[in-house]
Parts: structure tokens; sequence; C-alpha cells
């Protein structure tokens, strides 16, 4: 087989992740099977399960099985879109097999690393050398939640980003004071002890200029957020976040 293994890792991490939080009893099981010249992998479950109407929606960054649309999410929903993205970037197509109540079955099959899976590896590969990440720009992202942080880490560096991943405005302090060039700072509104995002802009602006791009994540409408003053060089997201608009605010900061 040809891939890169920490991108189908990364897939099978979200599946497996995804797998066990909707299913409240019975079993989650990881499946490799041969198939000929390729392999199969899946993730089975027995969890709720995904009616036929809702599976073309299940890769929306925002959605969730079982919450309804205008009610509050946990995190920022970007699991599943994540595992789409990655499967495209290696070309790579994933099955869903899903009935409510009796559980789901996710899949995807890895080819002979030959032609095109040859061709998407070389890709990656491409993506990823030192000599194109030292082009790119450097985001810095603070996220004091494990599983949004490493989506949303990974949603980036899919996209071409280099990027470093911290929890805290004392690890995102120490990273600005590290030197290395930070390009744009994403981070979200609330964090853990009472921190804020808008703290954490303010104290590394002290560090490395006020001119410092960044994009604060939120989920919060109160009046704090809405009084901000102008800033070109700040832009406010609001959760559930929407990649392609996430990614679309990035870049049109990036090029002010």
């Amino acid at each position: 087989m040809h891939s890169d293994p920490s991108l189908v890792e990364e897939i099978l991490r979200n599946l497996i992740s995804n797998a066990i939080k909707y299913t409240r009893q019975g079993w989650v099981r990881l499946q490799c099977l041969h198939e000929a010249a390729s392999v199969r992998i899946q993730v089975l479950d027995t969890g709720v399960g995904i009616s036929t109407d809702q599976i073309p929606y299940i890769f929306d960054e925002f959605y969730q099985v079982g919450v309804p649309a205008n009610s509050s999410r946990e995190g920022y929903g970007l699991g599943l879109s994540i595992v789409q993205r990655i499967a495209r970037l290696l070309n790579l197509n994933l099955d869903v097999r899903s009935e409510p109540g009796r559980g789901s079955a996710f899949s995807f099959t890895l080819p002979p690393g030959t032609g095109q899976t040859a061709a998407a590896g070389e890709r990656w590969e491409a993506v990823n050398s030192r000599e194109n990440q030292l082009r790119k720009p450097h985001i810095l992202l603070v996220e004091d939640e494990p599983a949004v942080r490493n989506a949303t880490r990974l949603l980036l560096m899919v996209e071409g980003y280099s990027v470093e991943a911290v929890s805290s405005m004392g690890e995102a302090i120490a990273a600005a004071r590290r030197g290395e060039s930070i390009d744009l700072l994403i981070t979200d509104y609330h964090l853990r002890d009472g921190e804020t995002g808008l703290t954490v802009i303010a104290e590394l602006r002290a560090i490395l200029g006020a001119s410092m791009k960044a994009l604060l994540i939120t989920g919060d409408t109160s009046s704090v957020i809405r009084r901000l003053p102008q800033d070109s060089n700040l832009r406010i997201i609001s959760k559930p976040v929407n990649a392609d608009e996430m990614l679309g605010l990035l870049e049109a900061l990036l090029a002010a």
C-alpha cells in the first residue's frame, strides 16, 4: 500500500473517536480486510446510527448526530469534515453505511502503491517537505480543548500552513518569545482559567508588534464582542465554524 501513514492515522483517530462518542453501549471495532490487491479498513460500531436522509450531511463542518440545527454544540464540529478533506487529498473513497439504532460502518480502501495513489502520496510529501514549509505562513493556534485543537491544527496543515498549536496564553507567550516568525494568530475567545482570546492577542501584540494579524473564534454574542473597535488586522468568526469560511478569512488576512 502507498499512502501517508500520519494522515491515514488521523482519519482513523477521528473515525474511532466519533464512533466512541455515539456508542453508548455495545462495541466499536476496527477491522483490516484484504481484498485482492487492496486493503479495506473499517470502523464499525453499535451506536445510535444515522438515518439515510442524514448521511449526505455528516461531513458538514457543523453537523452532529442527534443535535438540532439551532441548539448549542460542543467544540467546532470539524471531525468528519477533516476526515473528508484528508481522504480527498489522498484520493481515498469513504464509504458510509448506517442504520438508526443499530450502528454505523465507515470504510475506505488503500489500493496498491502505483498510479494515482502514488501521485497522491507524492503530493502530500511535497506539501510537507522542509523546503516548502519554510515558505509557508506560520500560524500559532491557541485552543484549550484537545480534540478541537487537533482537528483545527490538522485542517490548517492539510491546507498547507505551518502550525504550532498550544493550549494556553502562557504557552502562546512562550512561543512568541522564542523569536520564531508568527504570521498569524488563531485563538478561541473563551479559554481555561478565565483567560480570553482578546487577552492573548493583546499580550502577543505587546511582544510581536501591534500589527500582528489575528483570527478570534467565538460563540459569544455579548456586548464585549459587539463593541470591539475596528481593527484591520483582526477577524472574528462565530461557532459552529465553517472550515471554508475560516480558510477564506485567513487568506484575506494574510494578503492584507
